[in-house]
C-alpha cells in the first residue's frame, strides 16, 4: 500500500515500512484520491484501496506518520530558505552591494511562514 502526501513543494511517498521524497508536485500513478489529514488538514493522495487497509488506528498512525514527514520537509526547506538570505545579507555586507542587501530583504521565507502557522495549530492557536 503506498501513499502519497501533497504539498506546494514537494510529495512524500509512504509505504508501511519506507518513506521516500518524491520531488515533483504530482499525483503518482495510482494515486489519485485526495485525503487531508485530521489534525492539521495536510493534504495527501491515496490508491483507491487506502480506506480498506487504514481505519482506526492505523489511519491515526498513517496520518502521523504524514504530517511528521511534512513538517520534517518544512523545517528543512525552512532552514534552506533561511541560510539563502543569511548568505545573501553576508555578501551584501561584504560588497556594499545595496542591489544584493535589498534582494536578501525581499527574499520570502514560505516554508518558515508554513512551518510557523503549523507550529501555530500544534498550540491550539
Amino acid at each position: 500500500m503506498c501513499l502519497v502526501l501533497m504539498s506546494k513543494h514537494a510529495n512524500l511517498v509512504s509505504t508501511q515500512n519506507t518513506r521516500e521524497i518524491n520531488k515533483g508536485t504530482h499525483r503518482s500513478l495510482g494515486h489519485i484520491l485526495s485525503r487531508e489529514t485530521e489534525r492539521f488538514k495536510i493534504e495527501y493522495f491515496v490508491d483507491k484501496r487506502f480506506e480498506e487497509d487504514y481505519q482506526g488506528i492505523a489511519l491515526q498512525k498513517m496520518e502521523n506518520n504524514v504530517e511528521k514527514d511534512y513538517i520534517d520537509h518544512l523545517q528543512n526547506s525552512c532552514w534552506k530558505e533561511k541560510q539563502q538570505k543569511t548568505d545573501l545579507q553576508n555578501l551584501a555586507t561584504l560588497y556594499r552591494d545595496e542591489r544584493l542587501k535589498q534582494k536578501a530583504e525581499s527574499l520570502k521565507t514560505e516554508n518558515c511562514e508554513k512551518l510557523s502557522k503549523l507550529i501555530e495549530l500544534q498550540r491550539g492557536g
